[in-house]
Order: structure tokens, then C-alpha cells, then sequence
């Protein structure tokens, strides 16, 4: 590994050409992979397969698909090879609930990373928006359930109302707050200088508070169905600047953990995220592995790499991790879901929607209200109603359990693990359409 690649300093997302054109026109090479339209139960497992440990070894791992070089920030951030795994001193899984980020989990395991090494880290799509949800209300649980039954330390992190608050935000967007793993205090990143003084003229109250709040930001609208993502806003905004926003205000191992004496200024941690090149097209071009954003080995002596450490496996190969170690799949694929992304992801299908309207007519009801108060549709090119037309649902009433956690939000430790037969969800094999988790 280069010197050159530890002086690679933070980048934000939004200067960054990989999160603006991620969906592949750049990339110089076109990596074998099985789309998941292609994928089937009979489908023969490649990557799926358990690993050998390699944990203590020195061993470094190397991607199968050579990285991108394509362009100078393509170059920059540029990673030939990650650490040894036992190098670095914190794993932060990205956990979303769906059965790839848990797969990935799986592959840690296998390659004999201990669990003292790894946390989970999950975003609140929500942020505890007092009135409304766009994510499934069953996930929140769903993962405080693995997590507890795994034994692996939970740090759920969100931009406070969520969803609905940036929605319909006229100023500067809401802070990023994180709850810590063993104490439960939740803590507030530092206030943006915007945030500041948009509170300062809330105080104030002027007659046209509204015209000079816009002056600090504005949105109004929903988050557009591409691959850029300064305009599908939910992914930036909820998600990717959340992550980013908790690791820079991290400053020691004791907050990850590990009080063993080490600051923010000397630690190095290992991303790992559950993207796969069969979802779509986009994804088919991402590195394996890449300098993190947040890598600042000059400036903090903090090195932040990640890795994708699925990135190759087949919709199959994933289905045969969660086989393996007899996980129950979140309720929503054996409900009839392709994907386990926000319940009312805005790429969603027709029968997707249709299976919305079914499950949450009010959420629904609300959702087309939206449209009309805001004078914007969800879809790019029309309103909710006319985009699922006739379409029907596509909800599986076979496993009534499911339902009901989807219905009730409930979902315990005890039924993380399959009692008996594991056995595919209904929702297994329908291709990738739906939307990025």
C-alpha cells in the first residue's frame, strides 16, 4: 500500500464525483457478476460458500475486481488492499436490516474477526419524527434484536424528524444525533453555523420569517428517482452525511468501545458496507474497497478504510449465508418484498405500493396528501394513485407472523433464529426493482 493513500484527507459527499455519478458511466471496466433479475433458487452458490479464517495471520485481503482508476479522484482514493484484518481497531458494520448487510456480518465472522472487534451502526430514516414514518416500523427492532441476540454493541445514529423533517424543511436541515451502545445518552453532533442562525432568527420571529429561513436552504420536494445524489436527497441526507457527521465527531476508542487509551487521533477503522453489483447497474461499478471519506491519516491520524465485502456474491450466494446460520430474513421479504429498503422507498414498484396501500392505508392516505400540499410527486412522472393503477399487491399473507410485525412493529430476540427448517421468503428471487436499500 502507497504512503500516498494515507494522505488522503476527508472529502464531503457532496464534492464527491462517486456519490454524483454512481450509476457507471465513468467506469473503464465491466466486472462479471449475476444480475439478481437473473438469479434463481437454483442458481449454483459461488461466493456463498464458508470462509477460512484468516484473522491473526497477516494476511491482507485484495479485491477480486481491480479498482477504478478512471478519473484523478477515482485514483486518489484508490485502496490495492485493505489492512490485516487484525490491524484495525474498530469493524463499523453499516446495518440496514436487510439480508446483505447481515451476510456481511456473517463473512466477518467467518474470516475469525471477534466480536469485541465489531459494531453495529444504523441509521434512523426516521429520526424519531413524532408523526410520520417512511421506514418499515417493525426494522428498528429487527435489528436491536440481532444485535442483542449476536452480542454485538448497536450505535443508531439519525438526522432528528427524519424523512418527513427534511421533507418539508424551509432553512437549514435538522442536526445528527447518535445514541451511545452501553450508556443510552444520546448525543448531538456539532451545529452547523446555518442551524445557528436559523435558530437565532426563530427567536426573533420576523413577519417574513419564512422568505429569510429560505435563504439558509429549502426543499419541499421528494427526493428524485436517479443516481445523483444531490437530488435523491434521502440517500445523502439520511444516511451517507449521518454516517460521516457521527465517525468526525468520534474522538476516542472509548466512545467505540474500546477504552484502551487510544484517541481520535490514532485509530484505524474498517467500514463495512453490504452493496452488491447484481442490484443494479450502478452498483456493478463500485470498488470493493476504497480510502473512506472520512480518512484523515495526515491531519487526525485517523485512517478510515471500507470495504464491500459482499459486493460480488449473487442474490443466491446471500440467501445461502442467512441459510447457514439460520437467520430469520426481516418480516418484509417473507411479507412479499423483493427488498428491504424504507417501506415507502421512492423507487418502489406498483405492486410494491400497491402492497403499501394495503398494509398501511393511512401511511398511504398521508403519502398522496403530501403529493398535493408539496405540488410534487413521489414518482418522477406522475401521482401515487396513477402509478400503481390496477397494479396488485404484493403481499404474501402465508407467514402471519411477518404481517403482524410489519403491522405491530414487534420483533424480539427470540425470533432472530429459524426454529427448524430454513426455508427462502416469498419475497426471495423476484430480481432487484424496488429500490437501493
Amino acid at each position: 500500500m502507497s504512503s500516498q493513500t494515507f494522505r488522503k484527507e476527508e472529502i464531503p459527499w457532496e464534492a464527491d464525483p462517486y456519490f454524483q455519478q454512481h450509476d457507471g458511466q465513468l467506469a473503464l471496466f465491466q466486472p462479471e457478476f449475476m444480475r439478481d433479475a437473473d438469479c434463481t433458487k437454483d442458481t449454483p452458490v459461488i461466493h456463498g460458500r464458508p470462509d477460512s479464517p484468516i484473522y491473526g495471520t497477516g494476511k491482507r485481503i485484495r479485491p477480486r475486481v481491480p479498482g477504478r482508476r478512471d478519473s484523478e479522484y477515482m485514483k486518489k482514493i484508490l485502496l490495492e488492499e485493505l489492512l490485516p484484518l487484525e490491524e484495525y481497531d474498530r469493524v463499523i458494520l453499516l446495518i440496514s436490516g436487510g439480508k446483505d448487510s447481515i451476510a456481511s456480518y456473517y463473512k466477518l465472522l467467518e474470516l475469525g474477526v471477534p466480536k469485541q472487534k465489531i459494531e453495529f451502526w444504523h441509521h434512523d430514516i426516521d429520526g424519531g419524527n413524532p408523526t410520520r414514518r417512511m421506514d418499515w416500523r417493525c426494522t428498528s427492532h429487527y435489528i436491536h434484536a440481532f444485535s442483542e441476540a449476536e452480542h454485538i454493541p448497536l450505535r443508531v445514529s439519525w438526522r432528528k424528524n427524519g424523512f418527513f423533517g427534511e421533507l418539508y424543511r424551509i432553512g437549514a436541515s435538522e442536526p445528527i444525533e447518535w445514541q451511545e451502545p452501553e450508556t443510552c445518552e444520546i448525543i448531538q453532533c456539532a451545529l452547523s453555523k446555518k442551524y445557528i442562525e436559523c435558530q437565532k432568527l426563530k427567536e426573533k420571529s420576523p413577519a417574513d420569517i419564512e422568505k429569510q429561513l429560505e435563504q439558509f436552504g429549502y426543499r419541499m420536494k421528494f427526493p428524485m428517482k436517479t443516481g445523483d445524489l444531490s437530488r435523491r436527497w434521502c440517500s445523502a441526507y439520511l444516511k451517507i452525511m449521518v454516517a460521516d457527521t457521527v465517525l468526525r465527531n468520534l474522538h476516542n476508542l472509548e466512545q467505540l468501545g474500546k477504552p484502551d487509551g487510544k484517541s481520535g487521533k490514532d485509530i484505524r477503522l474498517l467500514v463495512v458496507s453490504g452493496e452488491r453489483r447484481g442490484e443494479s447497474a450502478g452498483r456493478s461499478k463500485y470498488n470493493e474497497m476504497e480510502v473512506h471519506r472520512t480518512n484523515a491519516a495526515a491531519k487526525s491520524r485517523r485512517i478510515v478504510h471500507q470495504w464491500r465485502p459482499v459486493i460480488d456474491y449473487s442474490e443466491k450466494d446471500v440467501w445461502e449465508v442467512l441459510k447457514r446460520h439460520k437467520v430469520n430474513p426481516h418480516p418484509c421479504y417473507r411479507a412479499g418484498w423483493n427488498r428491504c429498503s424504507c417501506a415507502m422507498c421512492i423507487f418502489s414498484t406498483p405492486t410494491l405500493f400497491a402492497g403499501i396501500r394495503e398494509l398501511y392505508p393511512e401511511d398511504y392516505r398521508m403519502l398522496r396528501q403530501d403529493e398535493k400540499v408539496l405540488g410534487f410527486t413521489l414518482d418522477n412522472d406522475c401521482d401515487l394513485d396513477t402509478f400503481i393503477g390496477n397494479a396488485g399487491s404484493c403481499v404474501y399473507h402465508g407467514d402471519k407472523e411477518a404481517i403482524h410485525s410489519l403491522v405491530t412493529g414487534e420483533f424480539s430476540a427470540d425470533s432472530v433464529y429459524v426454529q427448524g427448517e430454513w426455508k427462502y421468503p416469498a419475497g426471495a428471487f423476484h430480481g432487484a426493482e424496488g429500490g437501493p436499500c
